[in-house]
């Protein structure tokens, strides 16, 4: 059974046409057959068989042992199929030496690995057919977790990068790595989130949180769809290693690019500090300018304190995490449109991104006013309720 399968039976028909008509049932209480046909044409049955096998619900002839046996065949199939492009980490410094994963990206020998395994050390090798070999940084990003190292190997296996943006709650991924000092070793979860903010902490741009548990060591690896495409890499692990946080495989992808053109990472700066607002009644959500810092592209632009931000390039903004992400996949150099609402007038303002500061530059100007309150028409309503607030 492939691995696949793994939205549910109702979330679609074009897995099985003689399931084309199958709908849900009204009460889990039900037993489900599925009368002993085998779909090859499979699009995702597995949680919905895990959800069946767990509730204790009959599955005729796929019982529940059978069910978890074809599971924990297709983890191992993908976890043979992408072992061999997946590598240890180790960095040294003068006191201190890390371990972690990486894994190839492309036939050349070049690793993608957490920046954190580096940290400040200078040196780094990898672990290939059982060799340590020394690797050339070639960059690494704190504020995004993202680190590339070159080993001078032949042609190297790689991992196929996949797409995060079909990613969505409740699919399933897996995760291999290094634990410890261990033999590489799969893990297996779900999705259960997307989040720019754990605790008091803020990311740089949205990410993947899965149910998926790792141990010391597997930071680093990558996160595979059930395809087993890279759709994340793992930056860090929560819940005392029972859950995870992956970087979406897009944003280490402009990170590396970064380093290959620039050999550092290049942050896009719009020079802007927002917080969310929301209509208690309506429940809808914006996102207000609150400063504009000096000496930035947003200062310049005729963008003002009170406007509500609607857009930025082609991204509708709802609330501060789309302005991060909107502002992390921004290239430096590269001329955007801001859109924004204002005194009931939308107005388009446009300006070329710099690069972020490493040192936050004064406020130049500051919302004091009362903000304008959210209506679906732009005009008055009860209450702002504050959520976030964040400078891009």
């Amino acid at each position: 059974m492939p691995l696949a399968w793994v939205r549910s039976v109702w979330t679609t028909n074009e897995f099985c046409p003689t399931m084309s008509s199958l709908k849900p049932p009204r009460a889990m209480t039900q037993p489900w057959h599925f009368n002993g046909f085998m779909c090859k044409k499979a699009a995702s049955l597995l949680p919905f068989l895990l959800v069946l096998a767990v509730a204790g619900l009959e599955v005729t002839p796929l019982r529940a042992a059978s069910v978890f046996d074809a599971i924990g065949q297709e983890v191992s199939n993908i976890f043979e199929k992408t072992r061999p492009a997946i590598v240890r980490v180790r960095s040294e410094g003068d006191e201190l030496t890390m371990a972690g994963t990486g894994f190839f990206i492309d036939d050349k020998g070049t690793v993608l690995t957490a920046a954190p395994i580096l940290g400040e050390n200078v040196t780094a090798s990898v672990e290939v057919n059982g060799q340590w070999v020394s690797a050339k940084i070639l960059g690494r990003d704190m504020r995004s977790g993202v680190a590339l190292l070159q080993v001078p190997q032949g042609l190297t296996p790689f991992l196929t990068l996949g797409n995060s943006g079909g990613l969505k709650s409740g699919l399933a991924v897996m995760a291999i790595g290094y634990p410890r000092n261990l033999p590489v070793a799969p893990s297996f979860g779900f999705i259960s989130g997307f989040d720019f903010r754990y605790l008091d902490r803020y990311f740089p741009t949205t990410h993947i949180r899965a149910n998926l548990p790792i141990a010391p060591g597997q930071v680093g690896g990558p996160m595979l769809n059930t395809k087993g495409d890279v759709v994340g890499l793992l930056v860090t692990a929560i819940d005392e290693g029972r859950s995870v946080y992956a970087l979406p495989i897009e944003a280490a992808a402009k990170v590396v690019e970064d380093f290959r053109k620039y050999g550092t990472a290049r942050h896009g700066w719009v020079g802007v500090g927002v917080k969310e607002v929301g209509d208690g009644q309506s429940g809808l959500r914006a996102v207000e300018i609150t400063q504009l810092f000096g000496d930035t592209p947003a200062s310049q632009s005729g963008l003002a304190p009170g406007d509500m931000v609607i857009k930025i390039g082609g991204r509708p903004i709802t609330c501060p995490a789309d302005v991060m992400d909107a502002s992390f996949y921004s290239r430096v150099g590269q001329e955007t449109n801001v859109t924004v609402v204002r005194d009931g007038k939308t107005l388009v303002y446009k300006f070329v991104v710099q690069e972020r500061p490493t040192a936050m530059p004064t406020v130049a100007q500051e919302r004091r006013a009362t903000p304008a309150r959210i209506t679906p028409g732009g005009s008055g309503g009860p209450g702002i309720q504050v959520k976030a607030t964040s400078p891009q």
